[in-house]
């Protein structure tokens, strides 16, 4: 163990009242900031305005929360997100929402897998033109609600009944609720459908 690790206190990873605090603390809000990489994501200071204030922070300086709202600015690669949200969330694996929606990323990546609760996730009005990307999510067993209209893909012929077959985990899309109905239709045939409707 170096120095610099010897005086920083480990978290208890099952404590309740950090856990709540986690739950129930502020979003970080990165939104609207004109961001174009996530590499310096540390350096930028989050808005406080829509969460009438910013998260606590903890024991290590990073925030207390399981919100990152990054929402709104000009990302064309999600490339160093679980870096960033590393160096400055305080546990990075509780976290339940991330919000990349109104940027310009065609490809979504892996950089979400790490964040096993994650269960939230706006990537709406984006670039995605690939519905294969959508599958790339598929290891998010808490992933409860997506968004994905605004992309060239929510164009695709059953474009619903494709994202449901290739994610059946999900409760909501786009703001609605997935009908029973449209549980029962989706099937493997669905997935050879490719063709956007202009």
């Amino acid at each position: 163990m170096n120095d610099s690790n010897r005086n920083v206190p480990k978290l208890l990873h099952t404590d309740p009242k950090l856990l709540q605090d986690i739950k129930l603390g502020k979003p970080l809000d990165y939104s609207s900031k004109g961001l174009r990489m996530l590499n310096n994501l540390i350096n930028e200071t989050p808005l406080s305005v829509r969460v009438h204030g910013m998260p606590d922070r903890g024991v290590n300086k990073k925030f207390i929360c399981g919100a990152i709202w990054l929402n709104n600015n000009y990302l064309t690669s999600l490339q160093g997100l679980n870096k960033s949200i590393e160096e400055l969330l305080e546990l990075p694996a509780y976290l339940t929402w991330i919000d990349v929606s109104h940027n310009e990323f065609k490809n979504i990546g892996q950089d979400f897998l790490q964040f096993k609760n994650l269960s939230i996730l706006y990537m709406h009005g984006n670039q995605i033109n690939d519905i294969k990307e959508v599958l790339k999510l598929k290891p998010l067993s808490k992933l409860r609600t997506l968004t994905l209209h605004g992309n060239p893909i929510s164009r695709l012929t059953k474009y619903r009944n494709l994202v449901l077959f290739y994610l059946p985990q999900i409760k909501s899309l786009d703001f609605s609720l997935i009908t029973r109905q449209e549980r029962s239709v989706a099937s493997p045939i669905l997935c050879t459908v490719n063709k956007i409707i202009n």
